[in-house]
Parts: C-alpha cells; sequence; structure tokens
C-alpha cells in the first residue's frame, strides 16, 4: 500500500499550512511593511529602497480577501509619505519628491491592474 499524501508527517507541514492561510498572509504583508518602512526610514533619500513596497502588493494578489490590493496601496502611499519625511538628506528634496511621485503612480497604477486581473 502505498503511503498517502494527506497524512504528512514533516515537522513543517503545520507551519506551511499557516502562512498559506489568509492570516498567515496579512502576518508576512505587516513584517514586510514594518521592515521595509524601516529601511526607507534609515535610507537616505534617492535611494529607491521603497521598490521594496511591491512585496506586500504582490503578497496581496495571493490574497482571497477582495480589500487586500487596495488596501495594502493605501498603506503603502501612506507609509512612502511618512518615510519621505524620515529619511535623512540624501539628494536634493524637490528631485526626491519627484522619485516619489512617480512610484506613486507607478504603484497605483500596478495596484489596478492586479486588482482588476484579479477579478474586480
Amino acid at each position: 500500500m502505498l503511503p498517502s499524501r494527506h497524512h504528512n508527517k514533516s515537522p513543517l507541514y503545520p507551519v506551511l499550512k499557516h502562512l498559506a492561510s489568509d492570516i498567515g498572509l496579512v502576518s508576512i504583508v505587516v513584517l514586510v511593511f514594518f521592515a521595509v518602512y524601516l529601511i526607507d526610514a534609515m535610507t537616505p533619500l534617492g535611494e529607491p529602497v521603497w521598490l521594496l513596497y511591491f512585496i506586500p502588493l504582490i503578497l496581496a494578489y495571493w490574497s482571497s480577501r477582495y480589500y487586500a490590493i487596495p488596501a495594502v496601496c493605501i498603506v503603502t502611499l501612506l507609509l512612502l509619505i511618512c518615510g519621505f519625511f524620515l529619511s535623512p538628506q540624501g539628494i536634493a528634496v524637490n528631485l526626491a519628491v519627484a522619485y516619489r511621485f512617480t512610484f506613486f503612480i507607478v504603484f497605483i497604477g500596478v495596484s489596478l491592474v492586479l486588482w482588476i486581473k484579479r477579478g474586480l
């Protein structure tokens, strides 16, 4: 008789099952938000660490919750603004504003595309 795949005895199975659930996914998204925000706030203006905010957006795409993508988009935009004010000076402020504004537009566009693709 062949072993059943439903009785996986691996010690990682419960952990992986939890991470695949929505609660696990939300936990990972919150941790990634926190990590990226800390990096963003400590890095001088002009360093594109805010590109890491795409990670929670992609994770939200996998969530079964309808509001996950818009919620991640709104939180990201708020953290992006806060990170701008907390980041040490690196480049000229007007150039840093232009970079972040461009990222705002691209991030909102990607969020809308993912939300529509997921079946608005």
